[in-house]
């Protein structure tokens, strides 16, 4: 292995070795960009392993001139593009690294990203022993023709306390978006960190996803009762760049699947048809005046307390001066 050699940490004890994961796919303009915030990680011990998934483009070449140069990186090659999840899955099955913190190969990472969502995570298990956690961060946006970032989404959990279990899973699939209590945000994967265990343990990324893939996880990973938190600082900047996986219908596509999978636990809660309503609102919303229509008929779906707790704390209540709802007790 080519890992780079480590630090002590304040207590005498060798730092454990972090893998950066980072998925790559026809990414020949921005993956260099990546890799270079890879390589300027103040955190030591580190491995850098990059799965180019089935690229056509010259990103194969970028990817050879850099492991040539930097014996902590390690390229593997899928003959054929499999998707971003079966990509991690590659990723999670080479990590020699006690964590796993993933890349995008079209963003950028500030240099102290993995070692301030390490310190975050173990400062946050001293106190849940025992807990499995998922550590995120803030994000600037570089939009599509623009220089220059803006501030972007916040993570979720970026303050205590922070929210575990079920009510993840509700949140991820639309029965509420805040629920007084807990401070909710991003679940993005490119800026993922979690023990490498722990996501092995929930089987890794379903490969049917090619967009929504770390939703998926996240669900799975609160129906065991984990714990999300965040780096509240913007650790990594997101370049907004078209793909095939990411225009048209793919977004909804991708979102009533994730609907369809866990229509278990849905219908457990009487609200399977109000999150394939809502999914369609989402997706709809900015584009044209269907995602009303859309939530309406969430509202209608959703069982009377999930959609009066949506009314009550919606931007019409607070124009007319309504009371917010309660925070929920779970």
């Amino acid at each position: 292995m080519g890992a780079v050699s480590g630090h002590m940490t304040e207590s005498k004890a060798p730092c454990p070795l972090l893998t950066i994961a980072i998925t790559c796919y026809n990414a020949e303009l921005s993956i260099r960009r990546a890799l270079d915030s890879a390589l300027a990680q103040t955190w030591t011990p580190r491995e850098i392993v990059v799965v180019d998934d089935g690229s056509t483009d010259r990103s194969g070449v970028v990817l050879g001139e850099v492991e040539r140069t930097h014996d902590e990186v390690r390229i593997i090659r899928h003959s054929s593009n499999r998707g971003v999840a079966e990509a991690r899955n590659t990723l999670l099955a080479q990590a020699e690294g006690t964590f796993i913190a993933f890349f995008d190969d079209d963003d950028e990472s500030a240099p102290d990203r993995l070692e301030a969502q390490y310190r975050r995570v173990l400062d946050y298990e001293s106190n849940h022993v025992g807990a499995a956690v998922f550590c995120y961060s803030n994000r600037l946006v570089v939009r599509t023709g623009e220089q220059y970032p803006t501030c972007g989404p916040v993570g979720i959990g970026r303050l205590n306390p922070a929210p575990s279990g079920p009510r993840v899973a509700d949140y991820v699939l639309g029965l509420f978006n805040d629920d007084g209590r807990h401070s909710w945000g991003m679940l993005g994967s490119g800026t993922l960190m979690a023990r490498t265990e722990a996501l092995r343990a929930l089987g890794g990324f379903d490969g049917r996803f090619r967009r929504c893939a770390e939703r998926d996880v996240a669900i799975r990973a609160a129906l065991t009762g984990a714990h999300f938190i965040s780096v509240d600082a913007p650790l990594v900047t997101q370049y907004l760049t078209p793909s095939a996986d990411k225009g048209g219908n793919a977004e909804l596509r991708y979102r009533l699947l994730l609907v369809r999978k866990h229509k278990r636990y849905l219908k457990k809660k009487r609200s399977y048809a109000g999150a394939w309503c809502y999914m369609h609102a989402l997706f709809y919303r900015g584009r044209n005046w269907r995602w009303r229509l859309w939530y309406l008929a969430a509202l209608m779906c959703f069982p009377r307390d999930v959609s009066w707790a949506r009314m009550r704390r919606s931007s019409l209540f607070a124009r007319l001066g309504l009371p917010p709802a309660r925070a929920a007790s779970s």
